[in-house]
């Protein structure tokens, strides 16, 4: 099974030991077994092979046993896996004649369940105590009314839940439509004519891509947000037959084998390793040294080699002065090298970075493309999603470009057009709506911000401008109220917000993240908007005007999880255009978009300026920086270094 149908059997077992708990608190010596309708639901939702499902009967079993009236409670070790069989035999035999399909199969599996338990109590009951015939044949006959209420109710709660469960489950449910007609190159990752639609999509992510990934090449991949870079991405990594919904045409081959040939995720995780655009999903443990050293330890390698590689790992990856630190607190910068080294610690042949660079600041960008280049002169090869695509220039050996999912050049690495027009700007007031004073904040780890004084005006676009780890983030969450200052203040339009709360603060100051994801949670785009319409009694406006501003007319009913990071971070901002707060912060606003992009986004804040708002900007981008803010705050180590502009 793979691991996300193992977490789903573990949740259902639990739902049905907790329902066998609360069948003790009900009097007599035998009750109906509830339990039955919880493993034939983790059988119908996952269609296990017939030995797995033994496997989940036993387990069951074994919460029967220990929570039971039964005078003889491991019949339930025979009973529970005969019922889990019965219950797969069956459902394969009928899932694909009729809805009812999960009805049947439990209203058979809970008498073949019932009656085996109570075919193994009688003949306990008859060889190990002094009970005539007669009575355990009474005691059989007066469990019948028992299993088949329970079977009753077995049924209602597992066609109840199933109907909906099966709906959920098919939309991460891969159907592969090519048959494998010829071995795997054994060498190489290759992908063959491949076409990728995601579930209730109306066109394909991927439209007939062939491409071969060869030992030793750097290869980058650029592309328009929605061009079906991500999507590349995840193909390459074997991870798209495994953990994404939708229809597959073609091949993907990894190393000899092909994609839906490896067993799960895990196993392709020692081939292929990937960092993602969203570092927080990658971080589990409780300190950055968890993260590098689990990769190290599952390789089997000596104590001391284990030691000697996360040395070089924390030095290539200047990660060795976080080792204490909890990954959570850390910058998103951080968090990506972070990322990183908790790839590299594998050594694995392929290693694809899906815009793992999104939130370094140029120097560390320029030490990661080193680093790759040097990994390729290994044998290793290296895919990377990226924006910034002049600056791999001298590092990537072949460039990609995607445009509408399919692949528009393919060849050596060129400098990209990003010369755009200069955009017309109001002269800025001298009114300060926004100011810290004296902020000072520290995490258990360091020190983030030390004597903090700055002020914001209205009309503005103020940038904040720093290295990894120099309290950008930090610096404008306490503006917001998300944060509050171990010693100063914030003073919203003079006032003090300390007694203020978040939502009095918001409506005034919007916040976009430095990943949006942490922002949005609908099903679909325009309700994402229309959320914080709601919060602010504008529930009857249209989110329409909003997603055309940015770029994403045409996509109100679209999934977000479905969008391109680019895609994403413009949705973030346009649920904050919505909502029409006079301050606006956009921590890392250009985040995951190539230049086109970029520029088409710092129109929009720049006319949101032009309108009389406050626009913050974090960014570690000098350049950006430079063409479109009225002032750039440089930030160091938790203090405020210089402030150039707005004289």
């Amino acid at each position: 099974m793979k691991s996300r149908d193992i977490a789903l059997v573990g949740i259902l077992l639990a739902a049905g030991a907790i329902a066998r708990y609360i069948s003790l608190f009900v009097p007599g010596a035998i009750v109906a077994d509830l339990t039955i309708a919880f493993y034939c639901l983790a059988i119908i939702l996952v269609v296990p092979k017939f030995k797995e499902a033994l496997g989940i009967g036993v387990v069951a079993g074994i919460i029967c046993a220990v929570f039971s009236h039964s005078i003889f409670p491991l019949g339930n070790l025979i009973s529970a896996p005969i019922g889990a069989v019965v219950c797969l035999a069956v459902y394969k035999l009928v899932k694909d004649h009729t809805r009812l399909a999960p009805a049947i199969s439990t209203a058979i599996a809970t008498p073949a369940s019932g009656f085996t338990f109570i075919t193994v109590t009688c003949f306990l009951m008859f060889f190990t105590t002094e009970t005539t015939v007669a009575t355990v044949l009474a005691f059989a006959i007066a469990l019948i009314p028992i299993v088949m209420s329970a079977m009753v109710v077995n049924v209602i709660i597992a066609q109840i839940i199933a109907m909906p469960a099966t709906s959920v489950m098919q939309k991460t449910k891969t159907v592969i439509k090519t048959a494998h007609t010829e071995a795997a190159p054994s060498d190489s990752v290759a992908l063959d004519k491949l076409t990728f639609t995601y579930q209730a999509a109306d066109t394909p992510s991927l439209e007939n891509i062939s491409l071969k990934i060869n030992p030793g090449e750097f290869v980058v991949v650029n592309g328009p947000s929605g061009a079906g870079k991500t999507t590349l991405a995840r193909a390459i990594s074997g991870v798209l037959v495994h953990a994404y919904g939708g229809t597959v045409v073609g091949n993907v081959s990894l190393y000899g084998k092909y994609a839906d040939e490896y067993k799960d995720v895990t196993e392709l995780s020692e081939k292929v390793g990937m960092v993602f655009d969203d570092a927080d999903a990658q971080l589990i443990f409780t300190t950055v040294e968890e993260e590098i050293l689990t990769g190290l330890e599952t390789r089997d390698l000596p104590e001391a080699e284990v030691r000697k590689k996360l040395d070089e790992i924390y030095k290539i990856t200047c990660t060795g002065h976080l080792t204490d630190r909890a990954p959570h607190n850390l910058s998103g910068g951080q968090k990506q090298r972070v990322a990183m080294a908790a790839a590299l610690s594998r050594e694995t042949p392929l290693l694809v970075l899906d815009e793992a660079t999104s939130e370094l600041d140029k120097n560390a960008r320029r030490q990661v493309y080193t680093l790759l280049k040097g990994m390729t002169a290994k044998g290793h090869s290296i895919v990377l999603i990226e924006h910034m695509i002049d600056e791999t220039i001298g590092y990537a050996t072949r460039m990609i470009t995607m445009n509408e999912g399919r692949i528009v050049y393919d060849g050596v690495p060129k400098p990209e057009n990003t010369n755009y027009p200069t955009l017309e700007k109001t002269a800025p007031t001298h009114e300060v709506v926004l100011e810290a004073a004296h902020v000072t904040h520290k995490f258990p780890e360091v020190l983030a911000l030390d004597d903090v004084s700055v002020s914001f005006f209205k009309g503005e676009i103020a940038a904040i401008l720093g290295e990894n780890g120099s309290g950008k983030t930090t610096l404008v969450k306490h503006l917001n109220g998300l944060l509050r200052p171990d010693a100063g203040s914030v003073l919203l339009k003079g006032e003090d917000i300390a007694s203020r709360s978040i939502p009095e603060i918001a409506k005034y100051v919007g916040l976009v993240f430095q990943n949006p994801d942490t922002m949005l949670f609908e099903n679909t785009c325009e309700k994402e908007i229309q959320f914080g319409l709601k919060n602010i009694g504008k529930s009857d406006a249209s989110p329409a005007a909003s997603l055309a501003a940015v770029g994403l007319a045409g996509k109100a009913k679209m999934n977000p999880r479905h969008l391109s990071r680019g895609e994403r971070q413009k949705l973030a901002l346009a649920c904050v255009i919505a909502t029409g707060q006079e301050i606006v912060i956009m921590d890392e606003p250009t985040t995951g978009l190539d230049p086109k992009e970029s520029y088409e986004i710092m129109r929009v804040l720049t006319g949101m300026r032009n309108d009389g708002k406050t626009i913050l900007m974090v960014t570690h981008d000098p350049v950006l920086a430079g063409r479109y803010a009225d002032r750039i705050i440089e930030m160091e180590a938790g203090k405020i270094t210089a402030v150039r502009g707005g004289e």
